[in-house]
């Protein structure tokens, strides 16, 4: 199977997983291997941190928009990766800088709780109270009444029962919903999911599925791909790659989401591994993926405004 050789590198480069390792020693280890691989930021970002509307109260979010920009603009939700466990989201900084600024948008990043302190649902409640609050107007930013929702892998899977979730209590949709490898069947056993072991592998998306929904596998807000109806979702653009285990999940959702009568498009990037979306400071593809972001999110905001009407 072909490796992109800068994925190799770098997977060449990473000791093997100390899978003993308490969730705060992963918590530190994960946030510092991010921050390292992070891509450099061109353009100058304004970075706030402010109050959002959480389930059970309060979520401090970090707010990126262009400098020197005081005139109203799209607003991108962006639900960060690493299992609903690790990870934060100034571990995302250099890539939410670069999409404010490519996208030409505020880019949200929401802290919403994790696993194991505050497990399923905890996780999506808090991301389905932040969207309310910004489709509302409640977020204390500047709002031209567009809104995207994007994610990694369990920011991914955040992002898509979102969209389900929005729906079925009566939120508008966003314009696009962009899922990044998402995690989208926490029980699934597919062919992927079983055999591929670049970087992740199904041990390991185990232990943090296990840490963040236990018995709630089968749950559809935990297991978007097991929803009994997919109709009535935002557009969707679906971004995987061929040594991800989770591609196959990602593939069948995209099925699915045809199938219910939604727009879905699915891109793989050959070649490269789970995370490679945060890795530009050492994978040209992270990059070219960001500005396929960026690119995307730019042809959403020229489509029609959508609010809430009730």
């Amino acid at each position: 199977m072909y490796v992109d050789p800068q994925a190799q590198a770098f997977l060449d480069s990473i000791p093997d997983a100390d899978g003993a390792a308490d969730v705060q020693a992963q918590r530190v280890a994960f946030s510092e291997l991010w921050r390292s691989l992070a891509p450099e930021v061109g353009e100058p970002c304004e970075v706030a941190s402010i109050e959002v509307g959480g389930a059970v109260g309060p979520l401090e979010a970090l707010c990126y928009r262009p400098a020197d920009c005081d005139e109203p603009l799209p607003t991108l939700l962006f639900l960060h990766g690493g299992g609903c466990v690790t990870l934060r989201p100034g571990d995302f900084d250099a890539t939410s800088r670069i999409l404010a600024c490519a996208a030409r948008c505020d880019v949200v990043v929401p802290a919403y709780r994790q696993a194991p302190e505050d497990p399923f649902p905890a996780p999506l409640d808090d991301a389905v109270a932040v969207y309310r609050s910004l489709v509302n107007g409640d977020a204390p930013i500047i709002d031209n009444g567009q809104i995207a929702v994007a994610g990694d892998s369990a920011g991914g899977y955040l992002a898509a029962a979102l969209c389900i979730d929005a729906r079925d209590h009566g939120l508008p949709q966003p314009q696009v919903q962009i899922l990044l490898y998402p995690m989208l069947d926490m029980a699934s056993k597919s062919p992927s999911r079983v055999s591929r072991d670049f970087f992740i592998n199904d041990d390991a998306l185990a232990g943090v599925i296990d840490l963040h929904c236990g018995d709630a596998l089968l749950d559809p807000r935990a297991s978007p791909l097991r929803a009994a109806d997919l109709s009535g979702l935002a557009r969707a653009v679906v971004i995987t790659t061929d040594l991800d285990p989770l591609e196959d999940e990602a593939i069948a959702y995209v099925e699915r989401l045809r199938a219910a009568g939604n727009r879905a498009s699915h891109f793989c990037y050959q070649g490269q591994i789970h995370g490679f979306f945060s890795f530009g400071g050492i994978m040209d593809e992270g990059n070219d993926a960001v500005e396929h972001v960026a690119a995307l999110l730019r042809s959403s905001w020229q489509s029609p405004t959508r609010r809430k009407t009730a």
